[in-house]
């Protein structure tokens, strides 16, 4: 205990320092490596790892040239199912459903993930319609729906 108290003294100042401004949630390049900046946004955890008996779990530590933890193991999604007439489900992926840092979904469900709120899953046609973003026909150019040659490349 004293050895952590030292290391924190001497990082910032003191021992005493909130748990969410040392443990941070991050994702800036959606690469397997990621790579971690103390000075861009990252998003406060109050999460620890499964082996306090949490879930969802949440592993984090110091990553090179930061002084902030920032997760790199845990839960990628977790869902919950219910059985009945009709099937309902609910999920939460740790960040989204992108690997682009331009796309709007890149990291739209980390604070959802954070804080435990679940989204809904579409598993009906009907609840995926209601829903759509955009639409995409296979063979046809998604830029005025054009119908699209595809040669099938010989390798």
């Amino acid at each position: 205990m004293s050895a952590v108290v030292s290391e924190l003294k001497k990082q910032y100042g003191t021992w005493k320092i909130n748990w969410g401004d040392r443990c941070r949630y991050q994702r800036l390049t959606g690469k397997i490596t990621e790579t971690y900046d103390d000075a861009r946004p990252s998003v406060a955890v109050g999460l620890v790892a499964s082996s306090f008996g949490a879930l969802p779990s949440y592993v984090s530590r110091v990553m090179p040239n930061t002084k902030k933890r920032y997760g790199y193991s845990g839960n990628s999604f977790i869902a919950a199912v219910e059985f009945g007439k009709k099937v309902k489900a609910k999920t939460i992926v740790t960040g989204g459903e992108s690997s682009d840092p331009a796309s709007p979904h890149f990291s739209d469900q980390a604070t959802m993930y954070l804080f435990g709120v679940f989204k809904d899953v579409l598993f009906y046609k009907e609840d995926v319609l209601k829903n759509v973003e955009k639409k995409y026909q296979p063979g046809r150019s998604e830029s005025a729906g054009r119908r699209v040659r595809i040669r099938p490349s010989i390798l």
